[in-house]
């Protein structure tokens, strides 16, 4: 049953487990307590579609925009949470991620990859991105083991996958299983300001939420708690809660807010493969599921600790679609569809700025000549990518173009190096409901942009021994271009750290905040790295680990 919080008539709901957050974590947690037999209060700010004004109570009074997208990029209060913007990329951190990693500083997770890897299954049913199969030598129905011949797998890979979802927008995925099913109520308009302790401070005694829109106060009383509303704002409301804890609920060692983590990632090169180029696996491939999958040059685990670099994958990408020297009509097509008007209905926003951004400044005419010179491409392709990415249900995540000169842009995502200094903490600033916003102070590290750059001559060394190609480096003043870069906000990791001692970190192997025995986080916030992997596939891994513990831990009695 779902039932927008405005028109509750009573200021006191109880229920055996109170989940806060309609995201990914919190619906997959949700979901999973229920089918048990456990009856579930899900809590959401928003309401099924987007609200401009509860969207803003997430925003943060002070930020670096040359380092950290604004808030209402990054998320969205409404069911379904962050799933809602996101392009579906499906795929799970690396055993190495696991690893205490003598160079890589604070990457001591009390987990193993092993621990984890038994839910990537029902994980891949949840976002229905197929079977959890993230490399091609489980397949047998993909023929070409590598981007191009003659590229085996050594200290390079390119056998690595990422899948992807449909993509799955969890809140309307799953909208008629949460509405109907006789063990769930969703809460909508409903934002969570403070978590209540009780006076041994071990316990949650209630969670104080007010109605989004107006304000009024109502009471959420349950036996487990759970915490899904993504990494800022569930750091933001665990510092918020500190009528009991002063510094705020986890803080007990003042780790709470710091080592908060994205990615680093940016484009300072192209390949030019020396391959015969209609054998270039530049796009996706589908497995006999029809997903689409998708490979990447990645490092061996052994070559990474050899050589002490952090985690990193580089993807064959279009070229810079808003210049139009690509000669390409599609692209030219591509890019003035997004910079119409019209634009942001075709994909979340801030994906959309960046596809159309330029290192030229142009005009549109370029584009259009592009497009009339390569018009019988172009006017194929509009149909048919039209169909495959907005009618059928299984849609394409993107679009790559063949280029006979076998030349393609490469795009790394990697890992950012844990550092307490990088941290998010509360700020003056109030919201319309009276919670103090965020300050954050998100920083990259040299280690980050020297990683990425020696990850770079690497990937060159491999491609020249085994003569299938070099890099071309797109600057001369490599330091400077990943530095200028180096961004993130969307993949929010480490405020509330992991840990085995809680010296160290903020809740335990099993998700539970450290010294209270019903307060769980469902979050990436709790990962003590990043890896070169997008957070939400292991959000929901992670969540369902966290429910089987306390459904035979701490529920059997």
């Amino acid at each position: 049953m779902r039932v927008d919080a405005e028109e509750l008539d009573h200021e006191r709901i109880q229920s055996e487990i109170v989940v806060v957050g309609a995201g990914p974590g919190g619906i997959s947690t949700a979901l999973e307590f229920a089918r048990q037999g456990h009856d579930v209060v899900l809590i959401e700010s928003g309401g099924m579609g987007v609200s401009e004004t509860i969207q803003q109570l997430g925003n943060a009074s002070h930020f670096d925009e040359a380092r950290h997208a604004p808030m209402q990029d990054c998320t969205r209060r409404q069911m379904g949470g962050a799933s809602v913007i996101w392009g579906g990329r499906c795929l799970p951190y690396d055993p190495i991620d696991f690893e205490q990693r003598p160079y890589i500083p604070f990457s001591d997770w009390p987990v193993a990859f092993d621990e984890v890897t038994p839910y990537f299954e029902r994980t891949c049913d949840y976002f229905r991105c197929g079977r959890a199969v993230f490399n091609l030598h489980g397949f047998d129905d993909i023929l070409q083991d590598s981007i191009v011949p003659g590229l085996p797998d050594g200290d390079v890979l390119s056998s690595d996958l990422e899948r992807w979802s449909l993509p799955t927008n969890f809140g309307r995925e799953y909208r008629v299983e949460l509405d109907n099913h006789p063990r769930i109520r969703v809460l909508t308009s409903l934002t969570c300001t403070a978590i209540e302790l009780d006076g041994s401070g071990t316990r949650v005694r209630g969670l104080t939420c007010r109605t989004s829109n107006a304000g009024r106060e109502i009471e959420v009383v349950g036996r487990v708690y759970v915490v899904a509303c993504g990494g800022v704002d569930t750091t933001r409301l665990l510092l918020a809660s500190n009528r009991v804890e002063a510094n705020g609920i986890g803080n007990h060692s003042d780790q709470l807010g710091r080592y908060y983590m994205g990615h680093i990632s940016g484009r300072i090169a192209r390949v030019r493969f020396s391959t015969d180029p209609r054998k270039t696996v530049y796009g996706f491939d589908r497995d006999r599921d029809t997903t689409y999958v998708r490979r990447r040059l990645t490092f061996s685990a052994e070559f990474q600790r050899q050589e002490q670099l952090s985690n990193i994958a580089g993807l064959l990408v279009n070229p810079e679609i808003a210049n139009p020297d690509h000669g390409n009509g599609v692209l030219s097509f591509a890019y003035l569809a997004l910079a119409s008007p019209a634009g942001r209905f075709f994909i979340a926003d801030a994906i959309r700025q960046e596809a159309i951004k330029s290192s030229k400044a142009s005009s549109s005419i370029p584009h259009f000549r592009n497009m009339l010179f390569d018009l019988p491409r172009t006017l194929h392709f509009i149909p048919t990518f039209g169909y495959k990415r907005f009618i059928a249900r299984r849609k394409v995540p993107a679009f790559f173009q063949y280029t006979p000169s076998n030349i393609y842009l490469l795009h790394y995502h990697g890992e950012q190096i844990p550092d307490p200094a990088s941290r998010i903490r509360l700020g003056q600033e109030r919201d319309a409901l009276g919670m103090r916003r965020v300050d954050i102070d998100f920083r990259y590290s040299q280690q980050d942009v020297d990683s990425v750059i020696r990850a770079h001559r690497h990937w060159n060394d491999y491609l020249e021994d085994h003569g299938v190609g070099q890099l071309e480096y797109l600057t001369e003043n490599l330091e400077e271009s990943v530095w200028n870069q180096a961004k993130d906000g969307f993949h929010q990791v480490g405020t509330t750290r992991m840990s085995e001692d809680p010296a160290h970190g903020v809740v335990d192997r099993n998700c539970k905040v450290h010294g209270i025995d019903d307060l769980f986080i469902a979050s990436s916030s709790n990962f003590v790295t990043s890896g070169q992997a997008n957070s939400t596939f292991m959000i929901v891994a992670f969540a369902l680990k966290m429910v089987e513990h306390i459904r035979t831990q701490v529920l059997k009695g």
